[in-house]
């Protein structure tokens, strides 16, 4: 009864709060997330239509390439909010100043850098039109200071407001976006819509943070960005590993099939990667939460284990739905000329259990401080598209290495965990 009343009951009722917590927490991040997919969606069910296969395909592939240039901000943005987590209050204003003094010299670093290799990347991806490339440059550049400052949000676990912000994005794209379509401006006024939307998340983000904001709003030195900096670097083999494997697909795909085929995959993609965005976003709650239980000294592996069992369960629901029912969306979505994206899309549904699963893994382990074995990550990333550059016989074989070098993540970590110690 000694051991009962001092440990069982107190970790019990801890275990409680904080799954209550997470549940709520997530569903505000999951709705938002669902929000967010349903404005892209629909975005790009009509781009696809108005611009049809082609068209769409090299919009698409100019899409893919611009958010395989934001690998780096995914791991400063977790690295803003595991620092954010860890400060009083009175020290967030100063962090957000220094962040904000960061972000407009690394934009400009990386436009600039952008258009030196302006050459190469317009012939890597079979595209003739300078202003189509440029506009693809301006994306990062832009969606940098709402995708770093976002992290800031997710460290005061302001969830409520996090998922309004990623929902304006889509939303103000959605808007912007078929309207320039609608113009005329086809593929340039798609690309120019997602600019749109990032300008809107980032007067939202302002918005929510302005009791942090103060004046002058930038502060050149800071110990706590180059110490933000250095935790981002480690965090890269994560966000890098992870955006490669979501976005890298397309324009390899690209690459090596003709347009058309890059049309189908996509449309297939757009579909087989909704519960990566669904359910992996419970990753966002999760890191914050074992950040904190970490520094009460609370059972985080056992909060963790349920929430992958969660995770799991509703990623076999949304697989069974997608080999019932593929032909069915696809159709009505897409309409009857994208027909032989079915099969791709039933690939997709089981694809996407490993590579949810196992970026919900690798945030617990990062929440932990267990960074080490990051690397491998790495490595099962490049193996993705080593392997696809090797035997490519069919679009649909980039599916299938997706799903078996996300499994090889899973394992590799569990087996880093083990063997090395930070």
């Amino acid at each position: 009864f000694t051991c009962i009343n001092s440990y069982a009951i107190p970790t019990y009722r801890v275990m409680r709060h904080t799954l209550l917590s997470f549940i709520k927490d997530s569903s505000y991040v999951v709705i938002g997330a669902g929000l967010s997919l349903l404005c892209n969606y629909f975005f790009h069910f009509y781009v696809s239509r108005a611009l049809g296969p082609k068209d769409y395909g090299v919009y698409n592939a100019l899409l893919s390439f611009s958010l395989l240039l934001t690998l780096p901000f995914g791991a400063i943005s977790l690295a803003v909010a595991n620092e954010t987590v860890r400060l009083e209050k009175e020290k967030i204003s100063d962090y957000i100043r220094q962040l904000l003094f960061f972000n407009i010299t690394f934009a400009v670093f990386l436009f600039v850098l952008l258009l030196i290799n302006i050459k190469w990347i317009s012939t890597f991806l079979h595209i003739d039109n300078p202003l189509l490339i440029l506009i693809t440059f301006l994306i990062p550049v832009i969606s940098l200071f709402p995708s770093i400052l976002i992290g800031v949000l997710q460290g005061l676990q302001f969830f409520k407001p996090y998922a309004l912000v990623t929902t304006s994005v889509q939303l103000f794209r959605l808007v912007f976006g078929v309207i320039l379509v609608i113009l005329g401006l086809k593929v340039f006024g798609a690309l120019l819509g997602t600019i749109f939307g990032a300008v809107a998340g980032l007067m939202l983000l302002l918005f929510f943070i302005r009791s942090y904001l103060s004046w002058p709003p930038f502060k050149r030195k800071g110990e706590r960005i180059k110490q933000t900096i250095k935790k981002s670097l480690s965090y890269l083999g994560y966000t890098g590993a992870f955006f490669s494997l979501m976005y890298v697909d397309v324009p390899l795909v690209r690459h090596f099939f003709t347009a058309q085929e890059t049309g189908f995959y996509s449309a297939a993609a757009l579909l087989g990667k909704v519960p990566v965005y669904l359910i992996g976003s419970m990753g966002m709650v999760i890191f914050p939460k074992v950040v904190e239980m970490r520094r009460q000294n609370q059972a985080h592996f056992r909060f963790f284990t349920i929430a992958l069992f969660i995770a799991l369960v509703l990623l076999t629901i949304i697989a069974i739905s997608y080999i019932l029912l593929a032909k069915l969306v696809v159709k009505m979505l897409f309409g009857s000329a994208y027909i032989p994206a079915v099969p791709l899309v039933k690939h997709f549904g089981l694809s996407a259990i490993p590579l949810t699963l196992a970026s919900v893994t690798v945030r617990y382990f990062i929440g932990i401080e267990k960074r080490r074995f990051l690397y491998l990550v790495w490595l099962c990333a490049l193996g993705f598209v080593v392997s696809f550059c090797l035997f490519h016989p069919m679009p649909d074989w980039a599916i299938w290495w997706l799903g078996l070098w996300s499994f090889l993540i899973i394992v590799s970590v569990f087996v880093g965990n083990l063997f090395f110690k930070d």
